[in-house]
């Protein structure tokens, strides 16, 4: 008879306790590595509207401070999102991501259009400096070499 009871308090203490271990597992794997692969690909996205949306000033070689800033901002966002997923080679694989070593090369692209669309003038009363051939072309290159790393458009063409 001892061995019945003992049985009987068993099945529901277990299944609690089993309850218990997988929603504190699903909740890691959500936490570690599902959140910050949703946020990283939230990264990529933006970082490709404000490519696109902004492709002519970028491509003509157009200062602009607000530009600029943003495309930075972009640039490490996306490092920092990268940076924190665990296993990021694993979740790479399973979730079609960029490497980490693409996602740093392309925030050096981007980084290298921030510099080049940055305001240049030395105060408020200059005229801004017409665009340069040389940064008309790094610009260029730097849109194809983001797409490639990234995977995502960075023209309409």
């Amino acid at each position: 008879m001892p061995s019945s009871i003992a049985f009987q308090w068993f099945t529901p203490v277990f299944t609690i306790f089993a309850g218990i271990a997988i929603f504190i597992i699903s909740q890691t794997v959500l936490k570690l590595i599902i959140e910050p692969v949703q946020q990283l690909r939230a990264a990529i996205g933006f970082t490709a509207h404000t490519l696109l949306r902004h492709q002519a000033k970028i491509t003509n070689g157009m200062e602009d401070a607000e530009l600029s800033a943003k495309i930075y901002d972009h640039a490490a966002e996306l490092v920092s999102k990268a940076e924190v997923i665990v296993c990021y080679r694993a979740a790479a694989l399973l979730f079609r991501l960029p490497s980490r070593r693409n996602v740093v090369d392309a925030a050096r692209e981007l980084n290298g259009i921030g510099h080049e669309t940055m305001d240049k003038r030395p105060g408020v009363n200059f005229a801004p400096n017409p665009p340069s051939a040389l940064a008309v072309r790094k610009n260029h290159e730097a849109l194809k070499k983001i797409a490639e790393l990234l995977r995502v458009k960075t023209a309409y063409h």
